[in-house]
């Protein structure tokens, strides 16, 4: 298994271990003016990579933008509710992943060829309890879920000679966001767009590194 996926399901056992009534729950979000925010909205651009998605992690310097026809930007606009989130007491402390469900327009705009949308919807979980809150709210999520591409992009053509392409894909976002203390609802969000077949419905993928806004609301 490799590094990011081991990194996926250490983060996902975490929140699916053995669950006991005093130590770890779920509770569903209930809309307040004082509490986390229900819904929030995305927008963002990534530059197609040639990248594995192991490079994003162990192999940082070799990650850059393809160039050539296979190359290009994706468009994301998401919408994303909270669902709830985990209360899961250690070690004297209490932490509170949130759960979301996030709805995202993708246009794909190739060095080749005309945009053309991808459509993704995901289960995330997002940690929130980080010690340096007071300096710089951040958080970092991950989820999976589906993709699905009206055509099959140029670069996991190339990536993949020879081999049959879904336009159907395994979607895993991963991001991270930073903001003031102060201004917690206006955010700074690095992403990486993975979209692989998972060996079931191809094998391989597309990876994209992108920069953007979220706002809670």
């Amino acid at each position: 298994m490799s590094a990011p996926h081991l990194l996926a399901a250490a983060f996902l056992a975490i929140l699916a271990c053995k669950v006991s009534a005093a130590s770890f729950c779920f509770q569903p979000h209930v809309a307040s003016p004082d509490g986390p925010r229900t819904w929030a909205f995305e927008i963002g651009v990534a530059a197609i990579t040639d990248n594995n998605i192991e490079d994003f992690i162990l192999n940082i310097p070799e990650i850059q933008r393809e160039k050539g026809a296979a190359g290009g930007e994706i468009y994301t606009f998401t919408a994303s509710r909270r669902l709830g989130e985990f209360h899961w007491e250690i070690g004297g402390r209490t932490f509170t992943p949130q759960v979301e469900l996030p709805l995202t327009l993708e246009i794909v705009d190739e060095n080749s060829h005309s945009p053309f949308p991808d459509f993704n919807a995901s289960f995330f979980v997002r940690w929130i309890d980080f010690p340096w809150n007071h300096w710089v709210k951040t958080s970092f999520g991950m989820g999976v879920g589906l993709s699905y591409s009206s055509h099959i992009y140029l670069i996991d053509e190339v990536r993949h000679p020879g081999d049959d392409r879904s336009k159907l894909k395994i979607n895993w976002p991963i991001q991270m966001t930073f903001a003031h203390p102060e201004y917690e609802d206006h955010q700074l969000m690095l992403f990486i767009l993975h979209q692989s077949g998972g060996k079931m419905l191809d094998s391989g993928g597309v990876n994209s590194l992108g920069l953007g806004y979220r706002y809670d609301f």
